[in-house]
């Protein structure tokens, strides 16, 4: 994430005070955030308003600031559902929240979405067991829908697991009916009695967008309009009309006889970093498109996350085109360490190529066309991984490439440094 950004969340919440009057007893639901580095944090304190909020967050920079769908006698350190050793946490209420979004992000989406939400209320509205609660902007692809449960008796329920379980099977049961009407709302929420969703009044730390609280009049107001509302960043990103077409893959073809044509070589231009720490021998960082049989955005991003923790490679830093992540681990590694980590995580062409060319260049820019016209942009999504402490020097020079590309580290003093800061890049042309 970018410093300015960083600057942007801090003076939000400095002079934005979050309203916490649409949601009942506020200070008996949990609250978790992410940081810019990409730690998550659970508020170990009950919040009620935003000086508790404020308290709670202490020097976090939050990136994404979330609360809980449920309501709990006490919401501080929840056991897990499979945690047997530990009483069973009391439920005392559940917000029935649907979450509506139409990705990946673009006008014509969100206005899909909106359409949705209309739709969805206007069958849910003469529903005597529950009361419409409040609706939300999420801050990106789409909006979430609050209702009260008006009845009653499953609450009432004494032993604590049985009515947690009965609250929960009764979502899935109106989830089920929701989605039989054919209306397109995230699974994974309205049934979860442990879900978290993005506070309204918080920044959505990707987009820029405030999570904002609308009214139904707002709602149905013309897209354009509705987002005139909405507050946002000054480096908020700009929503595009329509969302880029994935390219289909073409059908086989009978083989026919060749015909020879004449064609024109497109080239492409891109920059490119060695993996390289210049100045030394032998030491390499890890830098690489994370491959596409770990999947595509957040999938992969987990996957890599696996990866990180397990070899303790502290904090890396990504960034996304597309579908695609970029991850680097500015770490001044032996070659030959690196050589063995790829291969045991079965890379091994990139385990080859480090071997025999004893460094890799790596794309770290978007591409542009003969026409000079970029594709797909290539923006920061910050530093995931535990931030453990290790005795591995960090590489300079990528960790001015680190800086250069958005995402911004607070470095140890107790840290060392390996190679020269410059870091070494090259124009690549392709075609």
């Amino acid at each position: 994430m970018s410093e300015e950004r960083s600057k942007e969340l801090l003076a939000h919440y400095a002079q934005n005070p979050i309203d916490f009057t649409w949601i009942p007893s506020p200070n008996q639901h949990s609250y978790r955030w992410r940081t810019t580095e990409g730690r998550w944090v659970t508020a170990r304190r009950r919040i009620r308003n935003h000086q508790t909020l404020v308290k709670a967050m202490g020097n976090d920079v939050v990136s994404d600031l979330y609360v809980s769908t449920s309501r709990w006698l006490d919401p501080i350190d929840l056991p897990r559902l499979r945690d047997k050793e530990r009483p069973h946490p009391i439920l005392l209420d559940h917000l029935i929240v649907f979450d509506i979004d139409v990705a990946p992000l673009s006008q014509k989406n969100l206005e899909k979405a909106r359409t949705i939400a209309i739709g969805l209320h206007d069958y849910l509205r003469n529903d005597p067991s529950m009361e419409f609660l409040s609706c939300s902007f999420s801050g990106s692809k789409g909006f979430h829908l609050f209702y009260l449960d008006l009845d009653r008796d499953k609450f009432a329920i004494e032993d604590p697991k049985v009515r947690e379980e009965t609250v929960r099977e009764s979502r899935k049961q109106l989830l089920t009916r929701v989605l039989e009407k054919g209306f397109s709302v995230d699974e994974r929420v309205t049934a979860d009695t442990r879900r978290i969703i993005r506070l309204p009044g918080s920044i959505h730390g990707t987009t820029g967008y405030q999570c904002t609280v609308i009214t139904l009049e707002q709602l149905r107001k013309p897209l354009k309009a509705l987002l005139e509302d909405i507050p946002r960043t000054d480096s908020a990103q700009k929503i595009p009309k329509r969302a880029r077409k994935p390219k289909k893959k073409s059908k086989k073809q009978p083989r026919r006889p060749k015909t020879v044509v004449e064609t024109r070589t497109v080239q492409q231009y891109m920059v490119e970093a060695s993996t390289h720490v210049p100045g030394t021998k032998d030491r390499s960082v890890i830098m690489m498109w994370l491959p596409r049989a770990w999947g595509s955005g957040q999938e992969a991003l987990e996957n890599a996350l696996e990866i990180i923790n397990e070899e303790e490679l502290g904090q890396c830093s990504f960034w996304q085109q597309g579908n695609r992540i970029l991850m680097l681990c500015p770490l001044a590694l032996p070659r030959s360490q690196v050589v063995k980590l790829f291969t045991s995580y079965k890379m091994s062409k990139r385990a080859a190529i480090l071997k025999e060319r004893e460094h890799d260049w790596i794309r770290i820019s978007n591409v542009m066309d003969e026409d000079g016209d970029w594709q797909d942009l290539l923006e920061p999504i910050g530093l995931y991984g535990n931030d453990s402490a290790s005795t591995t020097s960090f590489s300079a020079s990528h960790l001015e490439l680190e800086r250069r590309m958005g995402v911004h580290r607070q470095i140890a003093s107790s840290a060392t440094f390996a190679g020269k800061p410059e870091p070494t890049l090259r124009i690549a042309v392709r075609e």
